[in-house]
């Protein structure tokens, strides 16, 4: 049995996660936005796992994400999984979809704060995996899903996104890197 803390475990991932690690028999920590993951070094203590499914949409992106994954990482937790977003995934080697000069302008200044929790991640010694939807969320639960590269077309169900986290906390096989996810 694995100890897992899941931060955003009252939003639509978040939630999912937490009901699918209490399912496969793992003792799991729920934290909602109170007192959220920046008390993530003081609450993760004890935990093998910590799963981020925040979000702040009152904060600065950059300041909240950046300030999340300090907290996760002084946790000292064993494994920091991070929900992430499509748009930092890579379209080719070092160009990622929010990088396009088409990408709209209003949705940058977000995505670019979620570069920058990503950024604190790869900068510290943590082992740390971003899992993200390559599309958007939606469509009818399979019971399956596939990683693959981005696709804004594709589809990923919270509860098919629920098992890839569930698959990577018991058997880990990416570390320190961002991978897409999407409904098989």
């Amino acid at each position: 049995m694995t100890k897992i803390v899941v931060f955003g475990a009252s939003g639509q991932a978040g939630r999912q996660i937490a009901a699918a690690a209490e399912a496969r028999g793992h003792d799991v920590t729920k934290i909602g936005r109170t007192p959220g993951v920046q008390a993530a070094a003081e609450v993760a203590v004890g935990h093998d796992v910590a799963v981020s499914a925040v979000v702040d949409l009152s904060r600065d992106p950059a300041e909240f994400y950046a300030e999340a994954a300090r907290a996760l990482v002084a946790s000292g937790v064993g494994r920091i999984i991070v929900i992430g977003i499509y748009p930092l995934l890579e379209t080719s080697p070092g160009t990622r979809v929010v990088d396009a000069p088409d990408f709209p302008a209003e949705h940058r200044p977000f995505c670019l704060g979620h570069a920058a929790g990503v950024d604190v991640l790869a900068n510290s010694t943590a082992n740390w995996l971003v899992m993200s939807p390559v599309g958007n969320f939606g469509g009818t639960s399979t019971g399956k899903y596939r990683l693959t590269p981005v696709n804004p077309a594709d589809e990923l169900t919270y509860e098919d996104f629920a098992l890839a986290v569930m698959d990577e906390i018991e058997r880990p096989t990416h570390h320190r890197t961002q991978v897409g996810v999407a409904s098989a």
